[in-house]
C-alpha cells in the first residue's frame, strides 16, 4: 500500500511538471527570499529507512538540486541579504540562500566541493562547543542513546511513552517523533532526563556513516571554509532551545558563541541561526537579547517561503530532508508545497 501512495504522488507531481505549475509558483514566488537549510550531505552508503539519516542529503541529491537551483532561481549571499536589509538593494527575481546548521565536518568535504562546482555562495551557522572536540550535539546522541535504550517505555513530564524493540526502524522513527515533547522541556527538566539515558546507555559511533554523519569540522577546517568564500555564522555554544533558557543561560549561549568564532576567525560575526528554529524554539526575548549582543540578522527553520520586505531577526527557511524525491524538491521549492 505505502508503495502505491509513493507511487501515485510521484505521477502527480509529474503531472504537476508536466502542466506548467511549478514554473507559474515560481513566478507567482519570484519576490519572496526562499532559504534553505541542510544539515548534512554524505557520500558514504547508508542503511535504509533509518530516520536519524532524515537531515543528511546524499551528495548525488545535494548535486542534483544545486544544479536545479543554478538553473532555475538565483543563488544570493548574506552579504546580499544584509544589503537588502540595511540599504534597500532588491534581490533578484527567484532568490535563494543556502545554508547549513551545526557546522559538520561533510559540510567542508562534500558539499563545498559541489557548491563551488555550481558557483552557489552559502552560510554554515556553527555550533561553537562542538567545533574540533569530538562530541554530539546533545539532541543527536540523545537519539541515538534512546535508539539502543534497553526500556521498553519511560515517563517524560506526566506523560507515558511506549517504546518498539530497540535497534529497529520502528524504535528510531518513535524516538524522533518524541523530540518535539523533549524540547518542549524546560533546562531544569531536561537535564535529569538526559542524565539517566547517558547512564543507563552506550553510544555506538563505530559505523562508517555515523561518523560521517556526526563529525564536526575543526577551526582550521572553518577557516579554509571561509577562504572558500562560505559565509560562517552562530548557532550558539551548545545547541538548546533558546526559549527554554533563564536569561543568563541564554546571554552565554549568545556571546559566547559569537566572540569564540570572532576570535578565531579574526572578524566580525553577526548572523544567528536559532537552534532548531521552530516558533516555539525562539521568542520576543530571544530576539530582544541577539539584538543587544550585535546580532543583526537571526535565520529561523519555520517551513516557509519569507515575505517580500525580510524581517531582520526572522528569516525564514525551509530544512531539505532525504526522503524527498527530486520530483518533490522542485514542488516543495516551487511553492507548491508547503511543507
Amino acid at each position: 500500500m505505502r508503495t502505491f501512495k509513493k507511487l501515485g504522488k510521484q505521477l502527480i507531481l509529474h503531472g504537476i511538471e508536466c502542466v506548467g505549475l511549478n514554473r507559474l509558483a515560481r513566478h507567482h514566488t519570484r519576490r519572496r527570499l526562499l532559504g534553505l537549510c541542510y544539515h548534512g550531505v554524505l557520500s558514504t552508503e547508508c542503511p535504509e529507512n533509518d530516520a536519524r539519516l532524515n537531515l543528511a542529503v546524499t551528495a548525488s541529491q545535494f548535486e542534483r538540486q544545486m544544479r536545479e537551483l543554478r538553473l532555475n532561481w538565483n543563488p544570493v549571499s548574506v552579504e546580499q541579504i544584509r544589503q537588502s536589509i540595511e540599504e534597500g538593494v532588491l534581490l533578484p527575481d527567484r532568490a535563494v540562500l543556502v545554508s547549513f546548521d551545526d557546522g559538520y565536518r561533510n559540510n567542508f568535504t562534500v558539499a563545498v566541493p559541489i557548491l563551488e562546482k555550481y558557483q552557489i555562495p552559502a552560510i554554515v551557522f556553527i555550533t561553537t562547543d562542538m567545533i574540533g572536540t569530538g562530541k554530539l550535539v546533545w539532541a543527536v546522541e540523545l537519539i541515538d542513546r534512546l535508539v539502543s535504550w534497553e526500556q521498553s517505555q519511560f515517563t517524560l513530564g506526566g506523560t507515558k511513552y511506549a517504546l518498539p524493540p530497540p535497534n529497529t526502524p520502528e524504535r528510531t522513527w518513535a524516538v524522533m517523533a518524541m523530540m518535539g515533547a523533549i524540547r518542549s522541556l524546560s533546562s531544569q527538566e531536561l537535564q535529569p532526563f538526559k542524565e539517566r539515558i547517558w547512564s543507563e546507555t552506550t553510544l555506538d559511533l563505530s559505523p562508517n556513516w555515523k561518523k560521517e554523519l556526526y563529525e564536526f569540522m575543526n577551526w582550521d577546517e572553518v577557516r579554509q571554509l571561509q577562504k572558500k568564500g562560505i559565509a560562517v555564522g552562530a548557532h550558539t555554544v551548545t545547541h538548546p532551545v533558546l526559549s527554554k533558557l533563564e536569561p543568563a543561560e541564554l546571554e552565554r549561549e549568545l556571546s559566547e558563541s559569537k566572540q569564540h568564532i570572532e576570535q578565531e576567525l579574526g572578524g566580525l560575526i553577526d548572523t544567528l541561526a536559532y537552534p532548531f528554529g521552530s516558533r516555539y524554539d525562539y521568542s520576543d526575548a530571544v530576539i530582544d537579547k541577539a539584538r543587544e549582543l550585535g546580532y543583526k540578522i537571526g535565520f529561523t527553520l519555520t517551513e516557509r517561503r519569507n515575505h517580500e520586505v525580510l524581517e531582520s531577526m526572522r528569516i525564514d527557511r525551509i530544512c531539505i530532508s532525504n526522503d524527498l524525491s527530486f520530483a518533490s524538491f522542485r514542488a516543495l521549492i516551487s511553492g507548491i508545497r508547503s511543507n
